[in-house]
């Protein structure tokens, strides 16, 4: 995905969530604000029925009250609320008109202290009938609270929706450059003996007089860039990983000391020009239960890191050991480091560092995801611990033969 696209679904997709989240709560606070709205008309209408019912008309059409008896008006406003369905705590009052400012001249029912009120009149001149209410927030809540409670739930789901949506994209991006790092690395890493054996061929071809020993020059240089193709080529091929995760494993008595032996010999061919300086410690009857091709694969991609990232002569330190029933094979190198916040991706496949010049260093990220596929079929596990500069150390850990 390009890097402006990308943008844009981002965008859109939190623009997406933030609108969903914006109409749910308007949807909310809507039905909230109905329900109320309901309420109060419902109470409304017990005072207006209650009313009618406690006043009798005069004879000249005027509304006159009796008010010889309050527990009448409050009977009535009961009757009205169990009518309604309304349960609630609620109390009447009758004021008088009469002066500037209505005055409380009969009251009945009670109202918890503190609590929050909802009051009603009906003018009956000269009185004011009232009725006092609970207010009905936390029951419209408890009535709203299943509701409420799936639209959170739904808003939670489709969160989660998006951040799992967002995370692919990000991965795909990260795939997707990775893919072409791994292309460039190819193409960098092939040309190059390419076209050295290509020149060397050439010249042997155009210029037939050339001495024998020069020749045998030509030849060798031909001879050495293919063999560092064919190693170019069979870590491509290692990378194939699928194949290996339905192999059989031919588990085995290996001796750790034979293994290293064989691939300190052979890294040591190929690195002659660097003159590696070799420190071996391997305890005496150090063995594993393992596949030995395999496991020799492993340990070579481990040490040849440790050779291809350390400066000038490389300084490289294998040990050995038995604790506890495993064995602990360590490569230690006093090379470039790793920063920590890479060290936990080092092991993914077609992963590179990102510091640095990535290119100084030829490589396709596979190395070290093939040494964690083998340890992990082997029953073991490979860790790294690492000081930016001063060199890492990989720990592979299998077990110990004879457990």
């Amino acid at each position: 995905m390009r890097e402006q696209n990308f943008k844009i679904v981002s965008v859109v997709v939190v623009l997406a969530l933030a609108l969903l989240v914006a109409v749910e709560v308007m949807w909310s606070v809507r039905t909230y604000r109905n329900m109320r709205a309901s309420y109060e008309q419902q109470i409304c209408s017990v005072l207006e029925e209650a009313a009618w019912k406690y006043a009798t008309n005069s004879m000249n059409g005027d509304v006159a009250i009796n008010i010889g008896n309050i527990s009448r008006f409050h009977a009535f406003v009961g009757e009205g609320l169990r009518t309604a369905g309304l349960a609630t705590e609620f109390c009447v009052e009758v004021l008088s008109t009469t002066d500037a400012k209505p005055i409380v001249i009969m009251a009945m029912g009670e109202l918890s202290n503190g609590e929050d009120i909802i009051s009603v009149d009906k003018r009956l001149t000269p009185l004011i009938l009232r009725l006092k209410v609970a207010d009905p927030h936390s029951a419209i809540l408890g009535d709203m609270k299943r509701m409420l409670i799936m639209q959170v739930l739904s808003v939670l789901f489709l969160i989660v929706a998006f951040l799992y949506m967002l995370r692919t994209l990000f991965r795909a991006k990260e795939v997707d450059k990775i893919r072409r790092d791994l292309t460039h690395n190819i193409t960098h890493e092939l040309k190059t003996p390419i076209a050295a054996a290509y020149a060397s061929v050439d010249v042997l071809r155009t210029m037939p007089e050339i001495v024998d020993a020069k020749r045998n020059d030509y030849l060798d240089m031909a001879h050495g860039e293919l063999q560092r193709l064919g190693a170019m080529v069979e870590e491509i091929l290692r990378s194939s990983t699928e194949k290996f995760a339905t192999a059989e494993l031919r588990l085995e008595e290996c001796s750790v000391s034979e293994i290293v032996a064989r691939v300190v010999r052979s890294l040591d061919v190929r690195y002659a020009s660097r003159n590696v300086e070799w420190s071996i410690n391997i305890e005496e009857g150090c063995a594993v239960v393992a596949d030995g091709f395999y496991l020799e694969g492993a340990l070579s991609a481990v040490v040849d890191n440790a050779i291809k990232y350390s400066p000038e002569r490389p300084k490289v330190k294998i040990c050995g050991e038995v604790r506890n029933g495993y064995t602990y094979i360590s490569v230690e190198d006093c090379g470039v480091g790793i920063p920590r916040k890479e060290q936990r991706r080092i092991f993914d496949k077609f992963y590179r560092i990102t510091s640095g010049d990535r290119y100084t260093t030829s490589g396709y990220g596979i190395g070290l995801y093939y040494v964690r596929c083998v340890l992990e079929r082997h029953g073991g596990s490979v860790v790294v611990s690492s000081t930016l500069g001063r060199g890492s150390c990989f720990t592979l850990k299998l077990l110990r033969y004879g457990k």
